[in-house]
């Protein structure tokens, strides 16, 4: 088979070819009519504008692109649209109302009075008692005592947090006991009345100030603070769970990172409550420092319930530091929690001390005596106990029970340097799970 070869860049083409499959260069041209084209771009005009014939292959790519470029710009377009669409139903799934989420950060408290106590139930409830938050069905379960025993009907108790009381459904007593559902009550003069609404059928009042008073100040708390504790937008955060390099009989051991859930400086709840316990100590005097976080620690010491229960627990309990006041009460580990929130608003240096079984709070000596021999060494400076859980303990000054044993200092931690945990015998960092 004989083959036309172009005289433009030399490419061999087939038989009957009219422009070269290469360049477009014409395979026939007239000796008056010079191409004027390049090589490398394929000629649809002649600069005078006259048309010239088009390569079939040329034709088909361009095609191609064509296709290819409007098709990707259309698929482009409809993933934007697709995405956008998603976003915003994504929107309207998370965004959530004022109202919505004063809503579910009080529930949220109600439903956990093991956390929190019963101070926030008595404040936003009344003489009515949460049984129940079914998250999976969206349904609150309430209980209320005899009307007759406070004074009220149901509809003026329920009307402080019901829309609608017609969207109540009410439980039936069989032989004593208040049925409703799957659920039932044994009824009583406390639990007279059990019913359930639907989690959007509670609405609590956007400005509603919880108060939690104490012998020396009283703590808090509006439903924005509220939401941004359960939110964690409060503390610092971090990994929860640190591991030990080193074992002494060699299995490994996760212990939990107290300093995640300390305050952030300047929290507006625990700073005025901290201004409100130390408003009679003036700044910038002689033993101001020391007198502020002795004040705090008595506060810590006296006020804040040492909670049995939560050290007979097989899991760490940890809460955060509203928590422990709301619920006025704790053990070493909050309490530690609370103290190191309390002086995060005082500004002042401490670490969290992690001892056998135990974790303590110490402070930088400063003007404080260091007679009890209750210190430690970090990092060039002298740091004094501040133990939590002993009720009026002075640093520097008394001493403890089983001091032996807190002395066997293991790890130190600067909370506000997140998930940083240091071994006092190596010197080195803890990993995290």
């Amino acid at each position: 088979m004989t083959h036309l070869k172009c005289s433009q860049c030399g490419l061999n083409n087939w038989q009957g070819a009219e422009v070269c499959e290469r360049c477009g260069a014409s395979l026939n041209p007239s000796p008056s009519e010079p191409v004027m084209t390049r090589p490398d771009v394929p000629a649809f005009l002649t600069l005078g504008g006259e048309a010239r014939a088009r390569s079939r292959t040329w034709k088909v790519i361009i095609a191609v692109v064509i296709v290819l470029a409007v098709g990707g710009g259309a698929w482009a377009i409809y993933k934007r649209s697709v995405s956008s669409a998603a976003a915003g139903k994504r929107r309207q799934l998370v965004e959530r109302t004022g109202d919505e989420r004063t809503r579910d950060a009080v529930l949220s408290c109600l439903a956990q009075p093991g956390f929190v106590g019963t101070k926030v139930s008595e404040q936003v409830l009344g003489a009515v008692h949460l049984e129940l938050l079914q998250v999976s069905d969206r349904e609150v379960y309430f209980s209320a005592p005899v009307p007759e025993k406070i004074g009220q009907p149901l509809e003026s108790l329920v009307a402080r947090f019901i829309i609608d009381p017609k969207r109540l459904v009410m439980a039936q007593d069989d032989a004593g006991r208040l049925r409703l559902g799957k659920y039932s009550l044994v009824r009583s003069e406390e639990k007279n009345v059990f019913f359930k609404t639907p989690v959007d059928n509670i609405k609590f009042d956007a400005g509603t100030v919880l108060k939690f008073p104490f012998k020396e100040a009283t703590y808090t708390l509006d439903m924005h603070e509220l939401e941004d504790f359960l939110m964690n937008k409060s503390i610092f955060g971090g990994r929860m769970n640190a591991r030990m390099e080193q074992t002494r009989d060699g299995r490994p051991v996760i212990f939990a990172n107290h300093g995640a859930l300390v305050a952030n400086p300047q929290e507006p709840s625990l700073r005025r409550f901290v201004d409100d316990l130390t408003r009679d100590i003036q700044p910038n005097t002689d033993g101001a420092r020391e007198a502020r976080v002795q004040r705090v620690l008595d506060f810590v010491s006296r006020e804040i319930k040492y909670d049995l229960r939560e050290t007979t627990y097989n899991f760490e309990l940890l809460k955060r530091p509203n928590e422990v006041l709301m619920s006025a009460e704790s053990d070493c580990s909050n309490k530690a929690i609370l103290l190191g929130s309390l002086l995060e608003q005082l500004g002042e240096d401490y670490l969290f001390v992690y001892t056998p079984e135990h974790i303590t709070v110490a402070v930088k000596q400063g003007g404080f005596p260091a007679s009890n021999g209750l210190f430690l060494g970090w990092q060039g400076e002298v740091w004094l106990i501040a133990e939590g859980t002993a009720p009026g303990f002075r640093i520097g000054v008394d001493h403890l029970q089983e001091e032996s044993r807190l002395k066997q200092f293991q790890h130190v931690q600067r909370p506000r340097d997140r998930d940083v945990i240091f071994d006092l015998a190596t010197g080195k960092q803890l990993s995290f799970q």
